[in-house]
């Protein structure tokens, strides 16, 4: 069985315990890759989906590479519809990531998605604390990252 088509701007819904949350793909990706998608800030219920283009057009929360086509394979994510992403809210380029040895926090990396090249941060800068994570984020992390109100300036 084939997957699921997974197009620039399409957005997902995300069943949470305290309600619903909404990613966007900003990102296709190759069959066996996962999607680029903005995850929408907050926490919202059913009667929100008529507000869905304000949310969609809301600053997001983090960025993060999801295998969005399995996850709608198990029908965990339900599909909204595609909606225009908002200027600014591309694919970023940089992420970051904890570079560790054994449970020894080393420095940070900041990775360049496009040359795959990566940099050494003993500290971080105020804009690199914004970079959203450079791994792949599965669907229960993604979920208590909603329902908490996680951003990547937490994770310090």
């Amino acid at each position: 069985m084939s997957l699921p088509k997974v197009r620039y701007g399409d957005v997902f819904q995300l069943e949470l315990t305290n309600g619903y949350g909404y990613i966007q793909s900003v990102k296709e990706a190759q069959r066996a890759e996962c999607e680029i998608v903005r995850v929408l800030s907050g926490v919202y219920c059913e009667s929100d989906v008529s507000k869905l283009t304000n949310i969609v057009s809301s600053k997001e929360a983090f960025f993060a590479q999801i295998p969005v086509k399995y996850a709608l394979k198990q029908n965990i994510l339900k599909p909204m519809g595609n909606y225009p992403v908002p200027s600014g809210s591309e694919a970023p380029r940089f992420y970051r990531t904890e570079h560790t040895i054994g449970t020894e926090f080393v420095c940070w990396h900041i990775v360049d998605s496009v040359s795959l090249q990566r940099r050494s941060a003993k500290e971080l800068s105020a804009e690199e604390k914004k970079l959203s994570e450079w791994d792949i984020v599965s669907i229960p992390v993604l979920v208590e990252k909603l329902e908490t109100g996680w951003v990547p300036e937490m994770w310090i």
